[in-house]
């Protein structure tokens, strides 16, 4: 059976105080409470904030797209039209439904890729400023990386071996966040 079976209500609409107004907002209402599968989509989608107190699960998605998880509620931000939106709504209620069957074989996470430290990032950084990642600086990369708008993989310098210890010490660092990349593909 499905965790959420269907959408009550879905309200899209263009935002009066936001900068983006050529994007749509949305807000989808339902009966059935989710929140029990927001440790399992944190797991499987790379939450970017998920507050378990309040129930609550954010994600980024790229181009500047986010869906907000409550237990009754879930709102979207930065659509495009309306197509977009109601791909975005069904693409969401799957990824819960299937998450909420698969949830037996998920570990459920409980941490957010939010509360990584640009700091922490940058001293497993190999601090060269060479730019061959397309950043000014390592410090502009780690917020990039922070963020999931590049990858590790981006630093040429810190897959070289004289940068292994730091390399493996970053990898283990956004791993423990579930840190993902904004175009990963579930």
């Amino acid at each position: 059976m499905a965790l959420l079976p269907q959408i009550d209500n879905l309200e899209i609409f263009r935002p009066k105080m936001d900068t983006i107004r050529d994007r749509l907002h949305a807000i989808a209402t339902f009966s059935a409470d989710i929140s029990p599968v927001f440790p399992y989509l944190n797991a499987e989608l790379g939450g970017w904030e998920y507050d378990q107190q309040h129930q609550t699960l954010m994600l980024k998605l790229s181009d500047g797209k986010w869906i907000t998880l409550h237990a009754h509620q879930i709102a979207f931000r930065g659509m495009k039209d309306m197509e977009e939106t109601h791909a975005l709504v069904k693409w969401i209620t799957d990824q819960i439904n299937d998450t909420y069957e698969r949830r037996e074989q998920i570990t459920p996470r409980y941490t957010s890729q939010a509360g990584l430290k640009v700091i922490e990032i940058l001293r497993n950084l190999p601090m060269t400023n060479c730019k061959a990642c397309g950043y000014a600086t390592c410090m502009a990369f780690a917020t990039a990386l922070r963020e999931g708008e590049t990858t590790p993989q981006a630093c040429p310098p810190l897959w070289e071996e004289k940068y292994q210890a730091k390399r493996e010490k970053l990898l283990a660092y956004l791993a423990e966040f579930g840190w993902r990349p904004l175009d990963y593909e579930v």
